[in-house]
């Protein structure tokens, strides 16, 4: 009962403070004026009873500061420290100032970051058990793969023989048109997906209800589930929508479902509609034609990711023995779904977050410098105190109480500016950070900031209140003192300068490096050219007739070609930079036919129209396609040189030949050599492989329109949908788009992490210089005397001024070269965000180190030149 007990005690002293302040003054006085009557009562005069008894009694502010913590709350001193340093805020704005803009910058470059980083790697997906949901992938095992993509055959097994999972679906993509009513055809970006799709993701609609497994069936009518953007922009949010009739590829189609806006599977999906598979459909074909789906699990309780790989293994191993013309290359794996879909902006995001850390780091130690200059002007008010009593750890907390009232309002204003800045840039993020809602203030981020600020204020004001404790009461009560070298918080100033710089070359170097990566990635040829190209797709029905699919893509071409200002135009599956992949298998004449052989392995394309010209793409031997090349006995392809230089290095490919492995043993002839592309398997910083162009015939209802033109390309936009339209009412364009917004889009992130480290990298420049400039001024104001001294001893201007620069450059150096180490070791980190540029480049670092010296020279060399110009005469009468 008795901790209970001092607790209400402390309770009711804090609920009637002021009583018990006034209360203890009149106990002390009563104790006081009882010993000064006895000690007078023993012969001792009035006066020197007095002094007699206020000497036995003690320091009155010390014991009367003990009482009250013994008393009361140890908060109640917090609470009076917080409101004094209120009170220095007010009484030094200028100074307040500058810690609170350095703290916002630091705080809030490093809070931006980790909101980033929470909403990526540490934020719930919001999926029921996310934990159990893996991305199944299909990896070859020699060569390359398709970004994953399985084989719809390969799926249906899995499915059946798999051990681990409770529900397993696919997905793919497509872009259908959609007609709602009386409005204009739309083209949609969509999912088609099998029953269980959402039973693998477990997430509800919004409104109605999602498809399932009977409406998956083969000839079932489809059950359309909007996406929360498309039912607002399509359906002005009509909550009737649910049963609504539309046509979805020129087919009837009932909306079911409507999802809520937080739900992005895939990301910027308008709509999701059943696939309508069946296994039967397949037949025995197991060719890289059907390797287009992605393919996503849910585990069952209980099963660790681990086991569920062993049975992906166990089962890629049943089909590479019972089908080994088509599956022996490949075997099943999988990824966790935080993996996938952020597992790519992982190492970009961490380098981000130590870049800001970095900068945080600077910016404490410049406050830490200016709390040190203003704690040895204090030093005086800090004797006072102690001489009047005050405790070491009193004062102590007195001082880390003030820095994290500052840094508290730091970091107030960083997490505000930090989220402005997130919030002008969010167009700008890369992947799926830039998809609405994915990066949003949550109360993890806000306690980031608040810890972040209160343990930078105690860690910046560790210095000044370390200081304070060896502050010497006789020399700091005298006046006019001498200011000479030797100053206890001297070496710890010119150490912080050290790190200051080694910090500011780390940063430099990073953001030299990916600034040249990003210099390169643009640069490089392309193979293309990309100005003055619009760029547009067209999907017609998967089950259009082959005739109407050439007629119809035909006739756009010639209306295309046609309009003023345009130059050439064609037609390609997929567009570079589009992450679009698909891979086939080929014998080739001049490989032996022996079993389980080696074969030719590429990107394939289907091109129609005068796509070459178009795009830009060189021709370098032989020729294009043809009309006569319908009529061809073997089907004409192009191959890039790349191909050529991987599988013909010492032969012409010109009239060799191609088996396909995928239908029916057809035999392609090379009839041409182009140019790489870069781009063509979606990121243009990957290394070009090889491939293969078809004529597109009437199987390609996918086509990309590429338009170029001696005008500006968005002024075609509107003539191309008209004329789309005089051909098919019913059809629509989508993915509008220039090839330099395309190509924009590619570099994203590398621009975007180049732009970060950059503006950390010239902050902490910034920060490094004004610090130096403060340490080394704060130094020759304090030491003005000294000065005068050895001027009047007959010390040059010539060597007051290398003084004072030599101890701020010695720190430089040894910040130098401990920078440029750890740049070595951390910049390793940087590989895989490189294109062309190798981490340890010397002429990198040596730039970064010029780059660095200029300013930082600058900065010592106005307050040394400010040391020489002191008039001795005038040094010495100051003081």
């Amino acid at each position: 009962m008795e901790p209970f007990a001092r607790f209400f005690r402390k309770l009711r002293i804090l609920a009637r403070r002021r009583s018990f302040h006034d209360e203890l003054d009149e106990e002390m006085a009563f104790h006081r004026e009882l010993t000064e009557k006895e000690l007078h009562a023993s012969g001792m005069a009035q006066g020197e009873a007095r002094h007699a008894a206020n000497r036995q009694f003690g320091n009155t502010v010390r014991l009367k500061e003990q009482s009250v913590e013994a008393a009361g709350f140890r908060f109640e001193s917090v609470v009076q420290d917080c409101r004094y340093a209120l009170r220095q805020i007010t009484k030094s704005p200028g100074f307040a100032f500058t810690v609170i803009l350095t703290m916002t910058l630091g705080i809030g470059a490093t809070t931006a970051i980790f909101t980033l980083v929470h909403a990526a790697l540490l934020q719930d997906l919001p999926y029921p058990y996310a934990d159990r949901i893996l991305h199944v992938k299909d990896e070859r095992l020699q060569g390359q793969s398709t970004a994953g993509l399985v084989s719809v055959p390969r799926f249906f097994d899995l499915r059946a023989r798999s051990q681990s999972f409770e529900s397993l679906a696919f997905f793919y993509f497509e872009h259908p048109t959609l007609a709602a009513g009386t409005k204009l055809p739309v083209s949609m970006k969509a999912v088609a997906a099998s029953g269980d799709f959402w039973k693998v993701l477990g997430v509800q609609p919004l409104l109605g209800r999602t498809f399932d497994a009977e409406d998956d069936k083969a000839n079932v009518p489809d059950a359309v589930v909007l996406s929360y953007a498309a039912w607002q922009q399509i359906f002005g949010g009509d909550a009737d929508v649910i049963g609504r009739q539309v046509t979805l590829d020129q087919k009837q189609a009932t909306i079911v479902g409507v999802m809520p806006g937080s739900f992005h599977m895939p990301a910027s999906i308008d709509l999701w509609r059943p696939a309508h598979f069946d296994p039967a459909d397949w037949g025995k074909y197991r060719g890289d034609g059907t390797r287009f789906i992605n393919v996503l699990g849910r585990m069952k309780p209980g099963i660790s990711p681990q086991s569920a790989q062993q049975d992906l293994q166990r089962v890629g191993e049943q089909l590479r023995k019972e089908y080994a013309d088509t599956d022996r290359w490949w075997q099943f794996g999988g990824e966790s779904l935080r993996d996938d879909l952020y597992g790519g902006l992982r190492p970009a995001l961490l380098v981000l977050l130590s870049a800001s850390g970095f900068l945080l780091i600077i910016a404490c130690i410049n406050v830490a410098n200016l709390l040190l200059s203003r704690a040895a002007s204090r030093e005086r008010e800090v004797a006072l105190r102690r001489a009047l009593g005050a405790s070491t750890g009193r004062i102590t907390l007195q001082f880390l109480t003030e820095s994290t009232v500052l840094a508290l309002l730091g970091g107030g204003c960083g997490l505000g500016s930090a989220l402005l800045l997130i919030h002008l840039a969010a167009n700008q993020l890369p992947g799926r950070l830039a998809t609405p809602g994915a990066i949003a203030l949550h109360w993890p981020v806000v306690g980031f900031a608040l810890a972040l600020s209160v343990g930078t204020g105690i860690a910046f004001g560790i210095a000044p209140a370390w200081l304070s404790r060896r502050v010497e009461l006789n020399t700091s009560l005298k006046r006019g003192e001498p200011r000479t070298a030797g100053s206890s918080a001297s070496g710890v100033r010119y150490g912080f300068i050290s790190i200051q710089v080694g910090l500011s070359l780390v940063l430099l170097v990073g953001a030299a490096l990916l600034a040249e990566s990003l210099w390169k990635l643009m640069k490089s040829p392309l193979g293309f050219e990309p100005d003055h190209l619009l760029t547009f797709s067209i999907d017609l029905p998967y089950d259009s007739n082959e005739n109407h699919v050439r007629n119809f893509y035909a006739d756009v071409q010639r209306r295309i070609e046609s309009l003023p200002g345009v130059t050439a135009a064609g037609q390609i599956e997929a567009l570079p930079t589009v992450d679009w992949r698909r891979r086939s298998n080929f014998d080739a004449d001049w490989l032996p036919r022996t079993p389980r052989h080696d074969t030719v392995n590429a990107e394939v394309r289907s091109i129609s129209g005068d796509y070459l010209r178009a795009i830009g793409t060189p021709l370098l031997a032989g020729r294009s396609f043809s009309e006569r090349d319908a009529i061809a006995k073997n089907i004409p392809v192009l191959v890039n040189q790349e191909f050529a230089r991987k599988y013909m290095p010492d032969g012409n490919p010109i009239g060799r030949h191609l088996i396909s492995n995928d239908v029916n043993g057809a035999t392609m002839e090379v009839v041409g050599v182009i140019g790489n592309v870069r781009g063509t398997a979606g990121s243009i910083a990957s290394q070009t492989g090889a491939e293969v162009y078809f004529p597109a015939d009437g199987h390609s209802v996918v086509r990309f329109f590429v338009v170029r033109s001696h005008v500006a390309p968005e002024q075609l936009i509107k003539a191309v949908r008209d004329q789309v339209h005089e051909v098919d009412p019913q059809q629509a364009i989508g993915n509008v788009s220039t090839m330099g917004d395309l190509l924009g889009k590619a570099v994203a992130q590398p621009r975007i992490n180049m732009i970060l480290i950059v503006f950390f990298a010239l902050i902490a420049l910034l920060l490094a210089c004004v610090g130096i400039y403060g340490v080394v001024a704060y130094a020759v104001a304090r030491r003005t005397q000294e000065i005068g001294v050895r001027m009047a001893l007959g010390a040059t201007r010539a060597q007051i001024s290398r003084h004072f620069m030599r101890r701020a450059l010695k720190a430089t150096t040894v910040g130098l070269v401990v920078g440029a180490a750890c740049a070595l070791l951390l910049t390793r980190l940087l590989r895989s965000q490189l294109y062309g540029v190798e981490p340890d480049d010397p002429l990198i670092y040596f730039a970064s180190v010029l780059i660095l010296l200029l300013p930082v020279l600058l900065a010592t060399l106005r307050p040394a030149l400010t040391a020489a110009s002191v008039n001795p005469v005038e040094a010495l009468r100051a003081e």
